[in-house]
């Protein structure tokens, strides 16, 4: 008999849907193109997978974690920190953003709860105020279109980013802050008064900037916009920035020639998938994935491993979404392994934003009867 798809490990739920729609019990899905969320649905934190090199980026973050929240809210260092996440379309830049996100958040959660919290004359754990300014998918249309439908300048750009951060702090703050930071006028004096505001609430703020479709192919709008974005971070604004990039290499010197090798930078890069990331991915337990410890064959290997390379996370998670379903529909019990996967093939759609069409699976062949 056919199960539930809210059995399928390799679907993902909607970001805060399981505790603001309790009532609806919605199935995960692949073919809805969410990230993880870790910081917003408790169960996205058991599905990650630390595949395309996203594990020594997370540590990466890791590393500089006390130093930034420091730089971010001691007074004398007046100035906060940018996050810039470069990669490939498709190999996890939001959600390694979101898990970086959850870790900020954790460790102040941790802070809060220590023993010098309250030492007397020390600087109170902030409170983490997160601004998704692009929507939890991380879309640009929002804040890179003009009103006239025409990508919009850098100017333009931040204008949109700062009123959607406004909006937030009010609704955060209300009396606080309603009126208080114009969403007209100078960029630069705004993210000044945000800044002052943030330290009067005991809050730091995790604004999250969404990839740009740049039409002038990484040339002086995108480095304009870059360069404003060190000058907003100013105490107590932590900038997380996306930047869709081929080529690692190249991602790497144009942030450094751009930005400079700076304390308030950090740089995280992600690069392409290995024939390894297909059976990490296939065999991760992601979110109560059945029977996780039943024996693997020993021949759990990709089927045509330079194919992957070319391939993308989001893909890979969407193929093995469809297999599952395949089995699930035959013998009702799902155990994907890599050598279960069929080669992937050059989707166009798949490169997009959007939601592309389901792939197709090869039909499986039926067990044996009693297996």
């Amino acid at each position: 008999m056919t199960q539930s798809v809210q059995t399928n490990p390799y679907g993902v739920h909607v970001p805060g849907i399981t505790s603001q729609l309790a009532w609806l019990a919605p199935a995960p899905s692949a073919l809805d193109d969410h990230p993880l969320v870790p910081w917003e649905e408790p169960s996205h934190a058991r599905q990650w997978v630390g595949v395309d090199h996203a594990e020594e980026q997370v540590a990466k973050f890791e590393q500089c974690l006390d130093r930034l929240l420091q730089e971010a809210i001691l007074p004398q260092a007046d100035r906060g920190h940018v996050v810039v996440v470069t990669g490939p379309v498709g190999m996890g830049k939001t959600t390694l953003i979101h898990r970086c996100v959850h870790l900020v958040r954790e460790r102040l959660r941790a802070a809060r709860q220590g023993e010098h919290a309250a030492a007397p004359g020390a600087i109170r754990p902030p409170d983490p105020v997160v601004v998704m300014t692009g929507g939890y998918r991380n879309h640009a249309d929002s804040v890179s279109v003009d009103e006239r439908g025409r990508f919009a300048t850098t100017d333009g750009i931040n204008s949109a980013i700062r009123r959607k951060i406004v909006t937030e702090l009010e609704r955060r703050f209300v009396d606080a802050v309603k009126g208080r930071v114009p969403t007209d006028g100078d960029v630069f004096e705004s993210f000044a008064e945000i800044s002052t505001v943030l330290a009067e609430q005991d809050a730091v703020l995790l604004a999250l900037v969404p990839h740009m479709g740049w039409r002038d192919d990484m040339g002086s709008v995108r480095t304009e916009f870059l360069r404003s974005c060190v000058r907003h971070a100013r105490s107590r604004i932590v900038l997380f920035v996306e930047v869709g990039h081929h080529d690692p290499q190249s991602a790497y010197d144009e942030v450094i020639a751009v930005l400079g090798d700076q304390p308030a930078l950090t740089h995280l890069s992600l690069g392409s998938l290995t024939p390894e990331d297909t059976v990490k991915f296939s065999q991760a337990a992601r979110g109560g994935h059945p029977d996780p410890d039943a024996p693997v064959p020993e021949a759990d290997a990709p089927r045509d491993p330079e194919a992957w390379r070319r391939s993308d996370v989001r893909q890979l998670r969407k193929i093995c979404f469809s297999v599952a379903e395949e089995q699930r529909s035959r013998h009702g019990r799902v155990r994907v392994t890599a050598s279960d996967l069929p080669a992937p093939t050059p989707d166009l759609a798949s490169m997009a934003r959007g939601p592309s069409a389901p792939i197709p699976v090869p039909a499986q062949p039926t067990p044996p009867p009693g297996s």
